[in-house]
């Protein structure tokens, strides 16, 4: 009898079947081939837009609260630079 790693909780057998089970239950839910593609397109697409969104809602949170920022004595001046430098940067 050979004997099984044991990793963790699970013998290395019983992960095999977990991801045998797992890999059942996928095929069974995606029965064509264009059903997945049109799937892993739209994920794709709507993982791309919120990427894209969050992104830009953090860059203009962090622009407005370098703004918050400028009559810090210390600082003031260099945020002042940063902000002056956004506003006038054109793509």
């Amino acid at each position: 009898m050979a004997k099984q790693k044991k990793l963790g909780k699970r013998t290395e057998s019983e992960y095999k079947a977990i991801g045998k089970l797992l890999e059942d239950t996928y095929l069974a839910n995606t029965s064509g081939s264009k059903k997945v593609l049109w799937f892993s397109f739209l994920r794709g697409l709507f993982y791309g837009l919120g990427i894209f969104l969050a992104g830009t809602l953090v860059i203009g949170l962090i622009i407005w609260g370098l703004s918050l920022l400028d009559s810090v004595p210390i600082i003031g001046p260099f945020i002042e630079k940063i902000i002056h430098n956004l506003d006038t940067t054109t793509i």
